[in-house]
């Protein structure tokens, strides 16, 4: 083991022991029981009693109140579910430096690769998200352990690729249980798969197979509550629309079923943006009825819905404080806003210096990792435009800004020595 290795594994400890301090014992998340939280709870808990499925249960993603079920089952709702459930996120949230190192320990030198776990093993963002039952901390653990084993497929051939590829399928699959977006970082995977299929046939087969396996039950799942057929999360039109169109909150009732729902913009509300809307009828799951009024806005606006389009990506950087950090428990509110300025500032910065080591490689005929992690990071972008912008989404994928900044850090200092570029 070199020395940036050890310093990757030194990282790597350091974080768990800093998450187990906070997500344990300073900040546990069966402490803050509100808004999504207990929405991911109150339907583990019904889901681990074995309790029939609701119409809501459709709404959201299902994998985070699957994953958070799985010791409730166990353990039971009570306390001691709640605290199995706790210790389950710090394992994910700990785990989350560990598989960033050895997902870029394939595109990038040992040394950057090292940088990038030190970085999410500190990254405030990652440790505070610990402290909560949101998605997250799963999605995010998940998604960097399918991107490992699918990278590591890829460079296998036979039954080892094709098994490998299927873990890989099925790591990520089940992320994008818990965020549907995650499917474009998977498709960064695959795609290229494609196009040399002769050679990577058994990697590809295994990723979509297995993919197929977990997002196919995620469709049951959502089909047998909502009592039709239907997709991954049925939230879908209602985030569309918030993002095309200037919403800070909505309510929608049906009087002869007795249901209301409202849900609210995290960015509006913080920057006293956007209007107030009632409904009466449609309710938060009428998917098409949303995209509608969204798809108005941008009829309206015509060319200039433009600006709409760039103030969702810049919503994404320090605009407000990601959300529920804001609520500034335990102190964490300045650390997460600091930490969160500093990383929109360097990231212009690094994004261009990237770009410029790509195309340099690329001119050699290099295969430049950074290619890679630029597209991954790129799909954050089309979550902006496409739906809404907001600092507590793009915090899943900044952990391709940091592995770049890494990189970046890495090759002005030449901290790379001797050692290869690309690790086995």
């Amino acid at each position: 083991m070199n020395r940036w290795d050890r310093l990757a594994v030194a990282a790597v400890l350091a974080g768990a022991v800093l998450r187990v301090a906070w997500g344990l014992i300073i900040h546990p998340p069966f402490d803050y029981l509100y808004s999504d939280m207990g929405g991911y709870v109150a339907r583990a808990q019904r889901l681990a009693t074995g309790a029939a499925l609701q119409r809501f249960d459709a709404f959201f993603p299902p994998g985070t109140h699957m994953l958070l079920a799985a010791p409730m089952t166990l353990f039971g709702t009570e306390r001691a579910g709640l605290l199995a459930g706790a210790a389950l996120w710090c394992v994910l949230s700990s785990a989350v430096p560990f598989f960033a190192w050895r997902f870029t320990r394939l595109l990038l030198t040992p040394a950057a690769a090292a940088l990038t776990a030190l970085f999410c093993a500190l990254w405030p963002l990652y440790v505070t998200y610990g402290g909560y039952f949101t998605s997250e901390t799963p999605s995010l653990a998940l998604l960097l352990a399918s991107l490992w084993a699918g990278y590591r497929a890829v460079r296998l051939s036979g039954r080892s690729a094709g098994w490998l590829g299927l873990l890989a399928g099925l790591l990520g699959g089940m992320a994008i249980a818990s965020r549907p977006q995650l499917i474009l970082n998977l498709a960064v995977l695959v795609v290229p798969l494609s196009f040399r299929f002769r050679r990577q046939a058994m990697a590809l087969i295994g990723i979509v197979a297995g993919a197929a396996v977990i997002l196919a039950g995620t469709v049951v799942h959502n089909s047998a509550a909502a009592g039709k057929p239907t997709g991954l999360s049925e939230n879908g039109g209602l985030n569309f629309w918030m993002g095309q169109c200037d919403v800070h909150d909505v309510e929608t009732v049906d009087p002869a079923r007795n249901l209301a729902f409202s849900f609210g913009n995290p960015v509006w509300a913080q920057l006293g943006r956007g209007g107030s809307y009632h409904f009466e009828g449609p309710l938060v799951w009428d998917q098409g009825f949303f995209y509608k009024l969204g798809w108005r806005c941008v009829e309206r606006n015509g060319v200039g819905h433009v600006r709409v389009l760039a103030r969702n990506v810049v919503n994404m950087t320090a605009t407000t404080v990601p959300w529920p950090q804001v609520n500034d428990e335990k102190g964490q509110r300045g650390v997460v806003r600091v930490s969160n300025l500093a990383y929109s500032l360097l990231m212009p910065l690094v994004l261009a210096y990237s770009v410029f080591l790509v195309f340099r490689r690329g001119a050699s005929g290099l295969l430049s990792g950074e290619a890679v992690l630029l597209l991954q990071l790129s799909c954050a972008l089309v979550v902006a435009v496409f739906f809404f912008g907001d600092p507590r989404v793009r915090s899943t994928y900044d952990v391709f800004g940091l592995a770049l900044l890494a990189a970046t850090i890495v090759h002005l200092f030449g901290l790379n020595g001797r050692e290869k570029n690309r690790a086995e």
